[in-house]
């Protein structure tokens, strides 16, 4: 069995293949080389252009998955500083477009999950204060969720023209250890470890605090793709969440308690995002009745082994992560 996994620079990436069989035969792809700190002894780490057909094709052609991940709008679920919309649009597509082809003609019988994005909801009027469900209307309302609702259309069709068995994965919001610091709460987390340990100024800086969020960790998310690529059905979507919403002011301010410190919150419009939804939640009942899944990492316990992390990036002083479940 070959396993490949591209957007692997994602935190997303990092625990999947740590939790793929650790016997060999997993490659992993990313855009950019990855930080040494995550790199993992059974992985072979490849750099490739995904808009370049024969790279894709060459890599394909030679390992002959027999699973594939692509996590590609995990590794850029933030999109590209700079880039136009039309550019980011065309990255992911043409990206997409150049695997499933390339599968289609070398590894045919190949299973893909998908990594999409809960983001192609959109928000909509009168959309505010319900789970969202995988049958729901897309109404994406950024360059990043419109890509993303392309590459699932895009999907579908390999599916029912080419028989390629590929299952979408809608993911909500995530956050856990190695998390990069470009996110929310993560970076939340960086500024605060920054204080503690350095003693600095006692205020960090966010943009809006006032949205609500369905948030998992990213080990229960990767346990989840795991289950997908075994179980899920071709053509189908599958949302990836806990059906439960928080502000993301009340996690900041858990963040705060741990520390210790009396830390003010100061709002940079600087860091706010031009598109906001105000409230962004699932249902996961379908992916609990084909699964059997389920989150088994509070959302506490995840913030803690955040922390506890991204303090040992900024001290280099290992600290252990909390006590997990076996599943």
């Amino acid at each position: 069995m070959s396993i490949l996994v591209t957007g692997c620079n994602s935190t997303l990436g990092y625990h999947l293949l740590n939790l793929l069989p650790h016997d060999g035969g997993i490659v992993a792809l990313a855009a950019e080389p990855v930080p040494e700190h995550l790199r993992l002894e059974h992985v072979t780490y490849v750099t490739s252009d995904l808009s370049d057909y024969k790279d894709v094709s060459t890599l394909v052609g030679t390992w002959k998955p027999t699973e594939v991940y692509h996590l590609v709008s995990q590794e850029f679920s933030l999109g590209m500083p700079g880039m136009k919309p039309s550019a980011l649009l065309q990255f992911f597509t043409t990206g997409l477009y150049h695997m499933l082809e390339s599968l289609r003609q070398l590894a045919p019988k190949a299973r893909v999950v998908l990594a999409s994005s809960a983001e192609i909801y959109g928000g909509r009027k009168g959309m505010m204060d319900i789970l969202h469900r995988e049958m729901d209307r897309f109404q994406p309302m950024t360059a990043y969720a419109t890509a993303q609702a392309s590459c699932e259309l895009l999907a579908r069709q390999f599916v029912h023209a080419h028989g390629l068995e590929t299952v979408i994965a809608r993911p909500f919001s995530v956050t856990g250890p190695h998390q990069p610091e470009k996110f929310v709460l993560s970076s939340t987390a960086s500024q605060i470890a920054s204080i503690e340990l350095n003693d600095g100024e006692t205020a960090i800086y966010t943009g809006n605090l006032d949205i609500s969020r369905d948030y998992i960790d990213v080990r229960d998310q990767a346990r989840a793709f795991a289950l997908l690529m075994k179980r899920g059905s071709a053509g189908e979507t599958y949302n990836i969440c806990s059906g439960k919403v928080r502000t993301i002011r009340d996690l900041v301010q858990f963040l705060i308690q741990l520390s210790g410190y009396p830390i003010e919150i100061r709002i940079d419009p600087a860091l706010e995002r031009a598109v906001d939804i105000p409230l962004l939640a699932g249902s996961p009942e379908k992916l609990m009745t084909l699964t059997g899944w389920k989150p088994m990492i509070s959302l506490e316990d995840s913030l803690r082994d955040l922390y506890a992390e991204i303090k040992t990036r900024r001290s280099r002083t290992p600290l252990p992560l909390s006590p997990r479940p076996v599943t």
